[in-house]
């Protein structure tokens, strides 16, 4: 993200930031022809990559090898949700997919975010999501309007917990506030997957990861496309 008056080269200059070029040029996504086809549907509902997408493709059925629900919390136009619940449906329909946003635009703002002062991201609604699932055909979600967990957290149904939460909510107190939700309920092999890691106007979210994996025993994995990634031992 690039504040008004700054260059998309200056904004790389800040301290520990800087263009990030990986080398490898294994793509197995375009091979991948059931991604092609749910990417296709899903890209103009996204902010996210179709590297971080395939990621997410990847990392579903590995976790829903362990019991469980699925999360998705910061939905914004519903493109990632509908990517996940799609593979989801693909391994087992019985499982739900929630999608948690609040369709107002961000919330919980603070002063370790560098670029949200809240309100961003309002161009969305629980309609607009609707319709993208309704594209792909799928049955298996349930979406949550509100702050999450303090509004809607209530509504899910956590009796078999979960085995994989995406967080994609820009700023550092949402990243806490989720994942001290989500983690006493997520079932061991359960993967939480943060989208903001990493990127420039997002350094509350990089700041939270980082003291989680200072000061926890949980396996934290930086994935230079973006993501920071957690498997619950």
């Amino acid at each position: 993200m690039t504040r008004q008056g700054e260059s998309s080269e200056q904004k790389y200059r800040a301290v520990g930031y800087e263009r990030v070029e990986p080398k490898a040029t294994y793509a197995p996504w375009s091979e991948d022809t059931d991604f092609l086809h749910v990417n296709e549907v899903i890209k103009e509902h996204t902010l996210v990559d179709r590297y971080r997408c395939y990621e997410l493709w990847q990392l579903v059925p590995q976790a829903m090898k362990t019991p469980g629900d699925l999360l998705e919390v910061g939905v914004w136009r519903g493109g990632t949700g509908a990517l996940i619940a799609a593979q989801s449906a693909r391994c087992d329909r019985s499982r739900v997919v929630y999608l948690a946003d609040t369709f107002t635009g961000v919330v919980k703002a603070g002063a370790r975010d560098r670029y949200y002062r809240g309100g961003e991201h309002a161009n969305t609604s629980v309609e607009h999501v609707r319709r993208v699932l309704e594209s792909l055909d799928l049955d298996n979600v349930r979406i949550l309007a509100g702050v999450f967990p303090e509004e809607t957290g209530e509504e899910i149904a956590v009796g078999g917990g979960f085995c994989f939460c995406h967080i994609d909510v820009d700023v550092y107190q949402g990243a806490r506030d989720v994942t001290e939700w989500v983690l006493p309920r997520l079932n061991p092999g359960g993967v939480i997957v943060y989208d903001d890691y990493g990127f420039y106007g997002c350094e509350g979210v990089t700041e939270f990861v980082n003291e989680i994996t200072a000061t926890s025993d949980l396996v934290v994995i930086h994935n230079l496309n973006g993501h920071a990634v957690i498997v619950k031992a």
